[in-house]
């Protein structure tokens, strides 16, 4: 059976991821799997989130904290429960580290076929999901990540935008998106955006994208744009206006760093809308 990753920290858009995997994972026959990390260490200014210092507790109050963690575990999803699909599978548990960290370890287990990330569709919500740790999570997961605004109420995907720079790995990736989301029989609309003025080369390459995919991909429901915006992240987000889902393959840092390195006048709503999927480029390279 598949496995969905969810962390959770009990806020409202984490409750919103969480119900947004328990609909995807009854289509597509998965166990959920929650996880709360219960944050114990401290950081030295200036050092990075990687850098645990020391611990700030002695072990009898850790384990009083994992106690209540539990309790509010409990809590938390009676009320979820009455909110989602009753025939999924789910175990919860309360892990102690960083939660970067722990997530990166988590999505390394073998049998973790997606990692889905809350985000806040506003800078005033209280979150341990800020901006900041997903990126760092988007770049160091070793299994899928789908990301998911905090206002974004699960739909059956039926329209995925595919953002394509025609890297050889993302046919491998397209098949294995199909493998797992083909239950949704999608619409995929193959997208190119060009920073420069569309030339012969550019046309040649989607051309041959076109013709690499009708090989190897065994699937129908296929359309291909080919456009020219000076901001490619902008140009992206706005063909996903009437979209379910935003497909993508993590290997330029700039659209990520673009995307969740808002400003604190920029609100991330500004940018993600709809849930996004990416894969790392190492999965398929070796």
């Amino acid at each position: 059976m598949k496995k969905i990753l969810i962390p959770t920290d009990f806020s409202e858009i984490s409750k919103n991821a969480v119900k947004y995997g328990f609909h995807l994972a009854e289509k597509i026959e998965a166990e959920i799997h929650l996880v709360h990390v219960l944050e114990i260490y401290k950081f030295a200014a200036g050092t990075s989130e990687a850098e645990l210092i020391s611990t700030i507790l002695p072990a009898e109050n850790i384990s009083e904290m994992e106690e209540t963690a539990q309790k509010s575990f409990e809590n938390f999803m009676a009320l979820i429960m009455q909110q989602v699909p009753s025939s999924v599978p789910f175990k919860t548990k309360v892990v102690t580290g960083h939660l970067v960290n722990e997530m990166v370890v988590q999505s390394s287990m073998p049998d973790v076929d997606l990692l889905i990330l809350a985000v806040s569709s506003s800078q005033d919500l209280i979150t341990r999901f800020t901006h900041n740790t997903l990126s760092a999570i988007l770049s160091e997961a070793q299994c899928p990540v789908m990301v998911v605004p905090s206002t974004y109420g699960y739909k059956p995907i039926q329209k995925v935008v595919f953002a394509t720079d025609f890297q050889k790995e993302e046919l491998d990736m397209l098949d294995r998106f199909l493998q797992i989301f083909g239950k949704y029989v999608p619409e995929l609309n193959i997208l190119h955006v060009s920073p420069k003025p569309i030339d012969f080369n550019t046309e040649l390459k989607m051309a041959g994208m076109r013709q690499l995919v009708a090989e190897k991909i065994q699937y129908s429901k296929l359309d291909f744009t080919l456009t020219h915006h000076k901001n490619v992240v902008q140009k992206i987000l706005e063909q996903t206006s009437n979209a379910d889902l935003l497909l993508m393959l993590k290997e330029h840092e700039g659209f990520f760093k673009s995307l969740f390195e808002a400003s604190k006048t920029e609100k991330i709503t500004h940018f993600l809308k709809i849930p996004m999927l990416s894969y790392r480029i190492e999965n398929f390279s070796k």
